[in-house]
């Protein structure tokens, strides 16, 4: 059995999980990150924000996302943080609005919330496109 939970301020091994880049896949995503989340000790409050932010990014990228892509979501727990990255492709090139009313719940939510977007990548097809975040654990 593997220990999600990191030790020594050591960051655990990441959890990954690759998905559709569609709406019908969130409740997986949703599911792991509660799940790896209350295995580690945070609030249920914490629970129910992180579950939430990284619901927001997921919609985000699944709303520009290049047809037949994925989202690859990487999660990373330490002692007193958790690090949340997805990858996805956008169909068309452009960060997420951060004037938006899902930005505004992302800054809210996480301790820092950051996106950014590759070059044209021909092979695939779309923008490589990124959104990472963390979350600090027991912040008042």
């Amino acid at each position: 059995m593997i220990n999600i939970s990191a030790e020594e301020g050591l960051y655990s091994t990441p959890v990954e999980i690759r998905v559709a880049a569609a709406v019908t896949q969130l409740p997986i995503v949703r599911g792991l990150a509660e799940t790896l989340v209350l295995l580690s000790d945070f609030t249920l409050d914490e629970v129910a924000d992180i579950r939430l932010a990284v619901d927001e990014v997921c919609s985000t990228l699944i709303a520009v996302a290049a047809p037949d892509s994925f989202l690859q979501c990487r999660f990373t727990v330490g002692e007193k943080e958790l690090r949340v990255r997805v990858d996805g492709l956008a169909g068309t090139e452009g960060l997420p609005d951060q004037r938006s009313f899902g930005w505004h719940v992302l800054r809210t939510l996480t301790d820092a919330v950051e996106a950014t977007q590759g070059a044209y990548d021909a092979a695939a097809s779309g923008y490589p496109t990124t959104v990472e975040f963390r979350r600090v654990r027991g912040k008042a």
